[in-house]
């Protein structure tokens, strides 16, 4: 029998057996940060009045009535095409959009630690030796306390932070056409989730001429997916809505700069977030040794050169997204939202910066930098310890309460008891986006900015004020639009003297816009309704006008016509005041209305 030898064992290096624990570690570490995120943002759970909007204009797909807010209108008055119509899907399948959209979203949230972790696995080996290798960006991540908050809130926040963040990681990767066509349909996802993916392509088409031996070929096919789909989609809704921008572009005055309030947004950010000032420090360090390492004698060759080594192509795309984002947010004058606009570049600057750590630092200063960078992110500079909101800007997350969204549900099924099936118009202030979504009238109007009413979003700004709310009704808008009710700030009534233009819904308070007589009538039905009815009012009113003056009557009538009699067929008791007048010999057509 032939005796076979065993092969000689041959004992792993001392390297090897490291990088095998280092390996350990990085995965272990992973593993918990990934669970941490997840118990931090489900500890942060909210939703935002905004993704009401968003299940409004679902819920009318569902129901039939097309990509609407009103059914008797066409108005853009979200953002988020992809997110709604994902929100539409699942409401199709039976879910209700509140928890399915803050589950979705701390599952795109968990996409943005996987990848980032990924990432810092792919770009380890750029270190100059360290005692341990680590997925920073994502531990980072997972203790943010922002980015952990809008993982929920109901928005499309962190789905889009996603596809920005993939579609950045693929033009990384992206070594043939097949990939580059791959990453360009990541971006047309990202702007058809939410317009402003346009900057990140706009960066990408940059970075792809300064890296690229042969760049055109490379954004012909990267920009092939914007005009076969985007291109596509961006003609339909442009023929569906009539307008080249979402209504919220215009409602928020997106086209005018606002830099001082940008300035102050960014600065805010910045302030609670201090620790990103280190990008500034070692991003310096870097760019001295970078100029250090350039040919004098032939500057703009080894410049462009060194700009398309691989190793400094994360930092370098990372950047341009952050700066031209960045600018982006500066000039609109950023939100009212706390972060929220930042949240997109977040992964990439916590990324830039465990890049720059990576390739300027070893061992122990490596480890400092680190630390350093996860402690001021979790030792965060709480501006809103004290007040929900700093000048302008508001920490959506404490406002937003779901004992909050219980109270909006529970007044908005009250209106609903009262007005299903009638064609009752509401207006609403900005937070009753929640309470309209249950309610659920046949027409709502948002007054405080025009996000869903195109007359009110056109108007033109003549002053700045809060971002986003700076574009409110007046009365005389909400008569032409034949608006019955208004829910908003409101002064109550004195006691047993309700006004002529107010109704009490059980305990709801709300402003008569426009009296109806058809709805107001079949509301009558109801006794534990509150409000004066007019005719009633107007039978009475000629039986005690001795104690009126000529000025009182004719204010009464100023006002009954544009609250009553300019909307209902009632010229009988009109008569009664315009034949007081005839018999006083005041002309009532002289009264300015």
């Amino acid at each position: 029998m032939q005796h076979i030898e065993s092969p000689p064992f041959i004992p792993q290096s001392d390297a090897e057996q490291q990088t095998k624990r280092l390996s350990t570690i990085f995965l272990l570490i992973a593993a918990i940060s990934i669970l941490i995120g997840i118990f931090h943002a489900s500890s942060l759970l909210f939703v935002n009045d905004d993704a009401f909007i968003t299940f409004r204009y679902a819920k009318n797909l569902v129901n039939g009535l097309g990509l609407v807010y009103n059914a008797v209108e066409r108005v853009e008055g979200y953002t988020n095409f992809l997110w709604t119509l994902i929100i539409a899907l699942g409401m199709k399948l039976g879910f209700d959009p509140v928890p399915f959209s803050t589950t979705l979203g701390i599952c795109f949230y968990v996409c943005n630690l996987l990848l980032f972790i990924y990432l810092s696995w792919k770009f380890r080996s750029t270190g100059k030796g360290r005692y341990l290798f680590i997925p920073l960006t994502a531990i980072v991540l997972c203790v943010h306390r922002d980015f952990s908050a809008y993982a929920t809130s109901g928005l499309e926040t962190s789905m889009f932070t996603f596809l920005v963040s993939a579609g950045f990681a693929l033009l990384l990767f992206a070594d043939s056409n097949k990939r580059m066509f791959i990453a360009g349909c990541i971006f047309v996802l990202a702007m058809m989730t939410r317009p402003d993916g346009f900057l990140f392509l706009t960066a990408s088409v940059f970075y792809l001429f300064i890296t690229k031996e042969k760049p055109l070929k490379s954004i012909v096919y990267f920009m092939l997916p914007s005009a076969v789909i985007f291109l596509p989609y961006w003609l339909w809704r442009y023929n569906y809505y009539g307008f080249f921008f979402p209504n919220t572009f215009y409602a928020k005055s997106i086209d005018l700069p606002y830099y001082s309030q940008g300035f102050e947004y960014a600065y805010l950010y910045l302030k609670t977030y201090y620790g990103i000032t280190l990008i500034f420090i070692l991003g310096g360090l870097f760019t001295w040794r970078w100029i250090k390492s350039l040919d004098k004698k032939n500057l703009p060759v080894s410049v462009w050169t060194h700009l398309r080594e691989k190793n400094n192509r994360p930092i370098l795309l990372a950047s341009l997204f952050c700066v031209i984002y960045t600018l982006f947010i500066i000039r609109i004058g950023g939100d009212f939202m706390h972060a929220r606009f930042f949240i997109p570049i977040t992964p990439l600057l916590y990324f830039i910066i465990e890049m720059l750590i990576n390739r300027i630092t070893h061992k122990l200063p490596n480890l400092i930098f680190s630390i350093l960078i996860l402690l001021t992110t979790i030792f965060r500079n709480d501006l809103y310890s004290q007040e929900i909101s700093v000048g302008y800007v508001v920490d959506e997350a404490k406002f937003y309460t779901f004992e909050n969204l219980k109270n909006s549900k529970k007044d908005g099924e009250l209106i609903r008891k009262y007005t299903e099936g009638l064609p009752v118009r509401i207006a609403f202030w900005g937070a009753g986006l929640r309470f309209i979504y249950y309610a659920d009238p046949y027409y709502a109007i948002e007054s405080m900015a025009g996000l869903t009413d195109t007359g009110l979003a056109h108007r033109t700004l003549l002053k700045r004020g809060r971002p986003g709310h700076e574009k409110s009704a007046p009365l005389s808008y909400l008569r032409f639009k034949k608006v019955n009710f208004y829910f908003g700030p409101l002064g109550l009534p004195p006691q047993n003297q309700l006004p002529l233009n107010a109704i009490i819904f059980d305990s709801l308070l709300a402003e008569i816009i426009v009296y109806d007589n058809a709805i107001m009538s079949h509301l009558a039905k109801y006794p534990e309704l509150k409000f004066v009815r007019i005719p009633e009012f107007i039978d009475k009113y000629f039986t005690k006008n001795q104690s009126y003056s000529i000025d009182n009557v004719k204010e009464d009538y100023v006002f009954l016509k544009s609250f009553y009699f300019a909307y209902n067929n009632d010229t009988l008791r009109e008569q009664k005041f315009l034949s007081y007048f005839e018999e006083h010999k005041t002309d009532p057509f002289s009264i300015k209305q």
